[in-house]
């Protein structure tokens, strides 16, 4: 029986994150990862030899202050890659338009003033900036571009989640990548790591011990004074089920939302867009087209859309990707597809989180991921480091 003083299920940011704060405090960690990769939802696809697309998150930014500490201390800091700073238009069926030209400027001048500094806490996305920018502009220009950002529909999302002022690391480019993509960004978090790592070891069952936890993998039974797990909700709430029912209850009220996602390659001349970093769906199937421009390549340009679930089979997203770059579907020269899964949060689900803290607070448990307070890359190494903070003061440290 394998010992140690915490396990972590969950190889993405979260729980890179959480295990690396615990290694330095001088904890014996195990890593567990279901899939044979670390990242979770940091996909790259390797299209040729040299040049990459992302197939889930695409961009990460200083305010990312959790990650880069730790990123810091490998030594990797200069290794970050500078993405341009390019902008976002949005498409209306075929036609592209700036975000300038979709907003009604009447509208927005009567709302603006009257809705500077209203409070965010107990609103929508929708409440909120419908009554700082007046509906109209809401609807044509803010609810798409949400949707881009949150790749769901997002009109009910907590405001209070979206944007929050951060710390910036100022050793880093404000944005950034890795150069091979942000997948390595996660290898390099767990290299020459603090803490052990399992990949393709999915975990089978979490039962309580006198003294922590009992944790089945497949063949292997590992036992742990502290748990952390660093997985999407509704898996949180599978492998609690046995050992924590109550917090189990709580993670399954959290619904989700699947992203189908599909990376296309064309040369470099042959797309109809201009240079840019993506594209705001109108009514569309997708909610967003993210590109590969803000990291240029002499022959190649990369396009990632991000589709609505269950609206067209792969022929029927190959066939829009080509019209939307303007190039027959024969012309793009390779593609690959992924499903993503992320929270869809509502307004209520502030108060769940909690209520999730509060069940937390004596327990050997941690929880980890994009469902406490945001869903970028920063929210969950944020979350991730504040639980770390946790387990130093229950062992009694500053």
């Amino acid at each position: 029986m394998n010992q140690y003083d915490l396990v972590v299920i969950g190889g993405g940011i979260s729980g890179l994150v959480l295990a690396s704060r615990a290694g330095a405090d001088g904890l014996s960690t195990l890593l567990v990862e279901r899939e044979d990769r670390l990242g979770g939802c940091l996909r790259t696809w390797q299209a040729t030899p040299d040049f990459w697309l992302e197939l889930g998150a695409h961009t990460a930014y200083n305010s990312y202050r959790a990650m880069l500490e730790v990123l810091a201390e490998r030594g990797a800091l200069g290794r970050l890659a500078r993405r341009e700073k390019l902008g976002y238009l949005f498409l209306d069926g075929d036609r592209v338009q700036s975000p300038l030209a979709r907003l009604r400027w009447l509208e927005l001048l009567t709302h603006l003033p009257l809705g500077v500094g209203r409070k965010q806490a107990g609103k929508s996305l929708a409440e909120h900036y419908g009554a700082l920018f007046g509906r109209g502009n809401y609807a044509r220009v803010f609810s798409p571009a949400f949707a881009a950002v949150l790749s769901q529909p997002a009109d009910a999302f907590p405001a209070q989640w979206l944007f929050r002022r951060k710390a910036r690391m100022k050793e880093a480019p404000r944005k950034f990548t890795w150069p091979t993509g942000l997948q390595g960004l996660a290898e390099a978090l767990a290299g020459d790591a603090p803490f052990e790592v399992a990949l393709g070891t999915p975990v089978d069952r979490v039962a309580r011990a006198d003294d922590g936890y009992t944790l089945q993998a497949g063949q292997a039974t590992v036992r742990c004074r502290y748990l952390g797990i660093a997985t999407e909700p509704d898996v949180a709430a599978r492998l609690l089920a046995e050992a924590h029912p109550d917090l189990a209850e709580r993670l399954r009220r959290i619904p989700m939302a699947d992203i189908e996602s599909l990376a296309v390659t064309v040369p470099a001349g042959q797309a109809r867009l201009p240079r840019l970093a993506g594209l705001i769906g109108v009514d569309d199937d997708f909610h967003s087209v993210v590109s590969r421009d803000p990291v240029p390549h002499e022959t190649l340009r990369g396009f990632t859309f991000h589709f609505r679930p269950g609206r067209l089979d792969e022929a029927g997203k190959l066939a829009r990707a080509a019209r939307v770059l303007g190039v027959a579907p024969e012309d793009l020269l390779d593609h690959r597809a992924a499903l993503n899964r992320l929270p869809a949060m509502r307004v209520e689900h502030v108060a769940l989180a909690g209520e999730l803290d509060e069940l937390l607070r004596e327990r050997p448990l941690l929880l980890a991921g994009s469902y406490f307070n945001g869903l970028s890359i920063g929210d969950c190494a944020d979350r991730a480091a504040r639980e770390a903070a946790r387990l130093r003061r229950m062992r009694g440290g500053a």
